[in-house]
């Protein structure tokens, strides 16, 4: 762009010029702050313009590609973007006497600002929202709030726009605040948060949610659909089980796990009968890949397919959904044995009331004879056709939680129906054990974890990650379940099987990946380092 100003100043075109007397100082000063304020000011509302629908596909979709920015993401944009952001600096020299210097200087607190906006890290100090002039200047947080809610937080340079015309996140200041309370977060020495029981309520049956209040950012800014794991310690015997996240990010300020009772199980029964109000949990960052990010411009149309208490995640997206993203539409298939063992049931129903545009519900009840307001049985390949004829394919977006046999049907039937794989996804509950064609051997097992290396022994029976777990080992995990790939590690000697997979492809089995949680040794030595 400069080459092309000067190019066009020779020929006598622009009011560039060069020497910084020809105008004065004062000039000079102000026009720098008379461009930032018009580019400014432009970016504001070209920005906001390239969200709305009919722009957003052709300007800003590959921009907002990234959910959770970096500095490289302030380079990333559609040439298209690019010629709409410097069209002020392009066309202000054919119109107000700028210095040469003015523009570059422009120019470069413009990139520094970007990448600034984009650093996915807070530089600016705590206080910095809360002083009178300082919190016109947008921190690091305004920006990523952009990418992380899309509907708010439009500005370049300064947060006035936002505030006069009401586009400014409400809790941006709360946010930037609550970054520096990492500080005084209280973690358990596995590193691990603590995090207090605020509440604990009963649902429906044998189901239950612990609240807890006061959680860091982090449990608040997930995505909907993830799962924690909690570490508990019952008679002296350390257990991980993970949960799926009831809670609404970015809107509740509580975190919230609902849990059903498992007949025999020694951690749901655990905190079912003898957890309290003020007790603390080891509780792990919010992960998996089972997901929902609300884009506000979307028109699409979800299904929502939940068996018992895998309503539990769904019920978190569709609650993400009515919130984030009003022009989408939402059906939801809930299946249970009795509408007393229906999880959420009167929430869900008080949702399809307040908005009934938007969200549809059907209940399919299996252990009843004449249910009230459902269907009886379970959800079929005609109640997926009953969706389908009512709805365009190509914009149906499909997520299933449930148990294995359920989940594995239907996915069956819409693939059958013609629904492409990458418009389904799913988390499983419940997953059946599978048995084991070839027995398993105690193994010495040699871990590379980042900068650490470690050998330890396994226990005939044992995966590697219980092995490791039981020695103390800091290898990743998360769910157990073979469900959401944090222990993903490569096996670089021996041979092992996996009891379950539903995360590794076969490129990924080819090149020798593993999911420690799932691995039984095969061999008697065995190499593995995570990537």
């Amino acid at each position: 762009m400069d080459v092309c100003i000067l190019y066009l100043d020779s020929k006598g075109y622009t009011q560039v010029y060069f020497d910084s007397n020809e105008y004065g100082y004062f000039w000079l000063v102000l026009s720098f702050f008379i461009v930032l304020f018009l580019d400014d000011m432009f970016f504001y509302w070209s920005h906001r313009a390239m969200h709305l629908p009919r722009f957003y596909k052709f300007f800003h979709k590959v921009h907002h590609e990234s959910t959770d920015p970096s500095p490289l993401t302030a380079f990333a944009f559609h040439p298209s973007e690019a010629v709409v952001e410097y069209f002020v600096g392009f066309i202000l020299p054919f119109l107000l006497p700028l210095n040469f210097g003015v523009l570059i200087t422009w120019q470069i607190f413009s990139m520094l600002n970007n990448v600034l906006g984009h650093l996915g890290y807070e530089v600016y100090p705590k206080g910095w929202v809360k002083f009178p002039i300082l919190k016109f200047k947008t921190a690091s947080t305004h920006h990523n709030m952009h990418h992380q809610l899309f509907n708010g937080n439009y500005a370049l340079y300064f947060t006035w726009w936002d505030k006069w015309m009401g586009t400014e996140f409400k809790d941006y200041e709360v946010r930037h605040e609550q970054l520096f309370e990492r500080k005084n977060i209280v973690k358990s020495k596995d590193g691990l948060y603590l995090l207090t029981v605020s509440a604990i309520l009963n649902e429906a049956n044998d189901a239950f949610t612990i609240q807890f209040s006061d959680v860091p950012a982090i449990f608040r800014d997930f995505s909907a659909g993830q799962h924690i794991t909690l570490k508990v310690n019952i008679n002296d015997e350390i257990l991980y089980r993970t949960f799926s996240i009831s809670s609404i990010p970015n809107s509740d300020n509580f975190l919230t796990l609902t849990i059903k009772k498992i007949k025999g199980g020694k951690v749901t029964n655990y905190l079912a009968e003898q957890l309290k109000v003020g007790d603390s949990l080891e509780v792990a960052a919010p992960s998996g890949q089972f997901y929902l990010i609300p884009e506000p411009a979307n028109q699409k149309h979800y299904v929502m397919i939940a068996g018992g208490s895998g309503i539990t995640p769904i019920y978190s997206m569709i609650g993400t959904i009515l919130k984030f993203e009003p022009k989408s539409k939402i059906t939801l298939l809930y299946a249970n044995k009795t509408s007393t063992s229906s999880i959420f049931k009167e929430k869900i129903e008080q949702w399809a009331k307040e908005f009934p545009n938007q969200l549809e519900v059907k209940y399919f009840l299996s252990q009843e004879e004449n249910p009230k307001n459902a269907c009886k049985g379970h959800i079929t390949r005609i109640s997926l056709e009953e969706v389908l004829m009512k709805s365009d394919k190509s914009n149906l977006n499909f997520y299933l939680c449930g148990p294995e046999i359920m989940t594995n049907k239907l996915i069956e039937d819409l693939i059958y129906l013609g629904i492409e794989k990458d418009k389904v996804q799913r988390e499983l509950f419940l997953i059946q054990a599978q048995t084991q064609e070839n027995a398993t051997t105690k193994a010495q097992i040699t871990a590379k974890v980042f900068d650490q290396s470690y050998e330890f022994e396994t226990v005939e029976g044992k995966t590697i990650l219980q092995s490791a777990l039981d020695q103390n080992i800091p290898l990743p995990f998360s769910c157990q379940s073979g469900l959401c790939g944090m222990c993903k590690m490569k096996c670089t000697e021996g041979k092992v099987t996996m009891k379950n997979n539903q995360v590794l492809s076969d490129f990924d089995i080819k090149e020798g990946y593993i999911l420690t949680c799932q691995s039984l040794p095969q061999t008697n030595k065995i190499t593995i380092k995570n990537q």
